[in-house]
């Protein structure tokens, strides 16, 4: 019985054994096609405006701060206790939300801090309102945000729609490619290649007539630099300052070419609330001359950017 039992596990031992070697060799793990993950609202053929660029007005002239008082632009506020600043919460070096305090920090977050204390005093109660590019003039003309202190480039289209400050600061657009793309500049790009910027801004124009590339647009410039990483894209193109901040995360990408526009900042105010605007160009003024500006540039961008900072000479309509 002992015996049987051994012939039958001998047997089944064989079977075994006969089994493994008529199946397959190991292919490894099942591949499986995953598709790429794509940011929600990413357009691979945005709008391109063809209307003739509006040169009717000159961008930079704001209104001249005159007499305007403090209780003038307080009064303009939507509540007088507190004042409501749009800003970026992604923009590295600009605007963006520290991870150790979990507060908004970047140039643009230091000059508002510094008009906001000019309005409200030292203790002003600020509250940031993150937003994208797209949003900027929406947000301050239905009372939103008091003001929007977000990389906006200021030009005649907008000036239809919103007022601006001054000029605070002055950038060019350039391009943002890995490092071993072979790309150096805007002649490189050819019609192949994939640009990403964000929806609403300048650049889409500018890279349409500027180079063969296609643009391709996201809501927000932090979904440019997730698309450049993953190959999806072949580079980003926005102001130096931006582009700045995105290689600063990524070592492996590189600011390529000389700046192929102009993209002079201002903040941006309710059409019609010219006394905060001009209350504002005061304190912009201030700002430059008692070193505030200078002390903010030399924190976050003269590393990044490699050239020393010169704050603009603001120029006024009257």
């Amino acid at each position: 019985m002992i015996r049987h039992h051994l012939r039958l596990a001998a047997a089944a031992a064989a079977c075994l054994v006969l089994a493994a070697c008529s199946q397959p060799a190991d292919m490894g793990p099942p591949q499986v096609d995953v598709p790429t993950p794509l940011p929600s609202g990413i357009d691979f053929s945005p709008e391109i405006e063809t209307k003739p660029v509006d040169d009717s007005c000159t961008p930079l002239a704001s209104y001249n701060p005159g007499t305007t008082t403090v209780e003038q632009a307080v009064a303009d506020l939507d509540n007088q206790d507190q004042i409501t600043i749009g800003v970026s919460q992604s923009t590295n070096l600009m605007g963006y939300i520290e991870p150790e305090t979990n507060t908004p920090a970047g140039f643009d977050i230091d000059i508002a801090t510094a008009i906001a204390h000019s309005i409200l005093g030292p203790d002003a109660t600020i509250r940031w309102v993150p937003m994208t590019s797209g949003e900027r003039e929406e947000a301050v003309n239905t009372d939103r945000v008091d003001m929007v202190v977000r990389t906006m480039t200021m030009n005649c289209d907008r000036w239809a729609n919103v007022e601006f400050s001054a000029e605070y600061f002055h950038a060019g657009q350039r391009l943002l490619v890995p490092t071993a793309s072979g790309i150096t500049g805007l002649a490189d790009l050819a019609d192949d290649h994939l640009v990403c910027t964000g929806a609403g801004s300048t650049s889409v124009r500018t890279i349409a007539e500027q180079s063969a590339a296609q643009a391709v647009t996201v809501p927000d410039f932090n979904d440019c630099l997730v698309l450049l990483q993953q190959g999806t894209v072949d580079a980003i193109t926005s102001d130096d300052t931006i582009l700045a901040g995105m290689a600063a995360q990524d070592p492996t990408l590189e600011v390529v070419g000389d700046a192929f526009s102009q993209e002079p900042y201002g903040i941006a105010f309710q059409k019609g609330n010219t006394d905060l605007a001009r209350y504002v160009n005061g304190a912009l003024a201030q700002i430059i001359a008692n070193g505030t500006w200078q002390t903010a540039y030399n924190k976050w961008l003269e590393g990044p950017l490699g050239v020393p900072g010169v704050p603009p000479t603001p120029q006024y309509r009257d």
